[in-house]
């Protein structure tokens, strides 16, 4: 995902919202906790590393010659 694509990050937050949504009622009702912990961690997981690679993006443009 770029850094100035918009589009791409509201629907990235929608989806980690939804997600996040449904692990706070899932948690709420006591039942399907793993499944709850599971969708956590995927969801931070994926944020960590598209972070990392948002970082790299950055770094290789402002290395770029002629900028």
């Amino acid at each position: 995902m770029e850094m100035r694509d918009t589009r791409g990050w509201v629907f990235y937050y929608l989806i980690c919202f939804v997600a996040l949504l449904w692990v706070g009622f899932l948690s709420a009702q006591g039942v399907m906790v793993f499944i709850s912990l599971f969708l956590t961690l995927v969801v931070l997981g994926f944020s960590v590393i598209l972070c990392i690679m948002l970082i790299l993006e950055l770094k290789k443009e402002r290395d770029a010659p002629g900028m």
